[in-house]
């Protein structure tokens, strides 16, 4: 469950992600009151379909966002973050710097190394804060550390219908103990600078938790996303609704549902016109706890190319010439072999209406399968 009510401990799923809010010793310095966390993940990656360039050369796994070698071990992370939580003077600021595979897709593969949230913190009062710099989008269930999701593998809706991070100011007012509401302008989609056009995106989430055991948010983005010389100065823009629910329907049973859609106004990457293009997603996920030690998770997904919108070009909608419904079925079992060190075995199914995966010969089949385990520690 995800909780982004300020003037509380926020921790995403649980993991390393936290910002709590405290009183620094009267006596000491403000750098008394930072501190260090982090983790390191490790994992295997194979896909069953063994695809190849049709020479026998391996090629990554299709319809991915980090776990895209088809066989292999990998380095996936080494984050690091260093917070200092706000107190009476009022500010705090989080940094979060991660080194390994995973950095080179969130630094849009020019580095292995990236910044992936940086950013200042101002409560002018117990209420209303101001946050400013870079940091993750409050789109979607999944969040892009992994360690913190319930499954290894990024889902659909991760990884081609939100974002990862915005730059930008926004506000967040709390309006009680159960409610709370977010609003800021950002660059857009990925991107921290420069900008790739002079409009900026709308960004909105509201937060309440109506009951003891229910999480509900709401939030979305409004703006241009193409760069001003490819979208007649400004006249394309993007719209994006999201909609995450979590409950925990006992102490050992946890759900979560999210539903998306988006619209692109005269999306120029569709062939030879320029229209507006839709997508929507839905996605499911439960959990159960046998014990302190050992979760099974599953999670349902389907995304939908509603008209030809080609998103992003490079993932699940490539085929430009045809409507695209991608889907994924997958189960994962985490066995915590310590509190802070983990490991996780995991069976993912892929299929589409479109013959989009890739299988040994180099062909293009309709369906996908693959096996993964990850290791990870925590501090």
């Amino acid at each position: 469950m995800r909780s982004k009510t300020f003037m509380k401990c926020v921790v995403l799923q649980g993991v390393i992600a936290a910002l709590c809010v405290g009183t620094a010793r009267a006596d000491g310095k403000w750098y008394d009151a930072v501190t260090a966390s982090g983790y390191l993940q490790t994992s295997y990656t194979g896909n069953l379909n063994k695809p190849t360039d049709g020479s026998g050369a391996k090629v990554d796994t299709v319809g991915r966002a980090f776990d895209t070698d088809s066989n292999g071990f990998n380095m996936n992370t080494f984050l690091l973050q260093l917070a200092k939580p706000v107190g009476d003077d009022k500010y705090g600021f989080t940094t979060r710097f991660r080194t390994g595979q995973d950095a080179s897709v969130i630094s849009g593969g020019n580095s292995s190394f990236a910044v992936q949230e940086a950013y200042l913190t101002y409560a002018t009062t117990a209420k209303l804060s101001f946050i400013g710099g870079k940091f993750n989008t409050p789109l979607g269930y999944e969040v892009v550390d992994s360690v913190s999701n319930p499954q290894f593998s990024e889902g659909l809706l991760f990884t081609f219908a939100e974002p990862i991070n915005h730059t930008g100011l926004k506000a967040n007012y709390v309006f009680g103990e159960r409610l709370n509401a977010t609003i800021g302008l950002v660059n857009g989609w990925d991107v921290a600078d420069p900008d790739n056009n002079s409009a900026k995106t709308l960004l909105w989430q509201v937060a309440t938790t109506p009951l003891k055991r229910l999480s509900w948010y709401f939030q979305g983005l409004y703006g241009q996303e193409f760069a001003d010389s490819d979208s007649d100065q400004g006249h394309s823009e993007r719209v994006t609704f999201d909609t995450v629910a979590t409950f925990s329907l006992t102490d050992r049973i946890s759900l979560a549902g999210q539903a998306i859609w988006g619209e692109e106004s005269d999306d120029l990457t569709v062939t030879g016109d320029t229209s507006t293009t839709h997508w929507s997603g839905l996605g499911l996920w439960g959990s159960f706890a046998w014990n302190a030690k050992h979760v099974t998770s599953a999670r349902f997904e389907v995304l939908e190319d509603n008209n030809e919108s080609n998103l992003f070009n490079n993932g699940a909608f490539t085929n430009g010439s045809s409507n695209q419904t991608v889907k994924d079925i997958t189960l994962t079992h985490k066995h915590m072999l310590t509190p802070s060190m983990g490991v996780r075995a995991e069976y993912r199914h892929d299929w589409s209406t479109e013959a989009y995966y890739i299988r040994d010969d180099g062909s293009n089949v309709r369906t996908q399968n693959t096996v993964s385990a990850d290791w990870f520690v925590t501090f």
